[in-house]
């Protein structure tokens, strides 16, 4: 959209962005955009100020907090530049999620017409690979925790490793996240021997995704804790889980089958 030439008052603004009055007073409560008053000290907004608001209504739409928006628009080009690598390499994962989970679904329509049926293990197989549960909204939650506890650098390390975020399906994840699950079922205590041996290989895949810093990986926990927290999350982790391999882990290390990270 093509900023328009004349200078608009605060409602023509709002208006024309489709938001509200308030949210502008807001932006500019914010130090995000700053208008220009006439003589009468009303607001007005011209060029200069439609440009900087599209720009916050971009990063808005990421799902990212205003006070992350005005340190990516505080003249920091790197910044803004590793934020929309980031989020374009996002794009480029979810893009090839959908064509596999396409190549998946055309493959078992095609062995339906030819056998007539799918085995019950076709349909798990097909539909824990093609299940579509990260929803925008979902995205946008996750991307904003992760703008409030990971620096730029932090996520382009991630990235580089592998690491997709906490909202999208891993299938090593998953698999460890099931053993957890079995084993707080059937009521293995942390200082087990099979919750430490669980404990070492979930710090290994966390390490995987932070090269083994000690303070990346403390921010990830407080970021999965975060993120465990929202109301409508849909994971198969929890809280209760991250308090079980946070216990076991500890066991691990008291038991010297791990390094303590801080002795170091």
């Amino acid at each position: 959209m093509k900023p328009p030439k004349r200078h608009l008052t605060l409602t023509e603004t709002a208006r024309r962005f489709g938001i509200s009055g308030k949210a502008l007073r807001l932006y500019e409560e914010k130090g995000l955009i700053r208008p220009e008053r006439t003589r009468a000290d009303w607001r007005l907004y011209g060029p200069e100020q439609f440009l900087r608001l599209q720009q916050v209504l971009a990063l808005k739409s990421f799902g990212l907090p205003l006070a992350r928006i005005s340190e990516l628009l505080s003249g920091r080009q790197t910044d803004l530049a590793d934020f929309l690598a980031l989020h374009e390499a996002m794009l480029r994962r979810q893009k090839d999620d959908v064509e596999q989970a396409i190549t998946l679904v055309s493959s078992a329509r095609l062995k339906l017409a030819d056998q007539g049926t799918l085995s019950t293990d076709d349909l798990i197989d097909l539909t824990r690979k093609t299940t579509m549960t990260n929803t925008p909204e979902r995205q946008a939650g996750y991307a904003a925790l992760a703008a409030k506890h990971l620096t730029p650098e932090d996520q382009s390390l991630m990235t580089a490793k592998g690491y997709a975020g906490m909202d999208k399906p891993d299938t090593d994840w998953n698999t460890l996240i099931a053993e957890a699950n079995l084993l707080m079922a059937e009521d293995y205590k942390p200082h087990s021997s099979r919750a430490m041996d669980l404990a070492r290989r979930w710090m290994q895949q966390v390490e995987k995704a932070t090269g083994g810093n000690h303070q990346l990986n403390q921010k990830v926990l407080a970021l999965a804790k975060d993120f465990l927290s929202q109301p409508n999350h849909q994971s198969p982790s929890s809280l209760a889980m991250t308090d079980y391999i946070r216990k076991a882990y500890g066991a691990a290390i008291a038991a010297g089958l791990m390094p303590d990270p801080q002795a170091t």
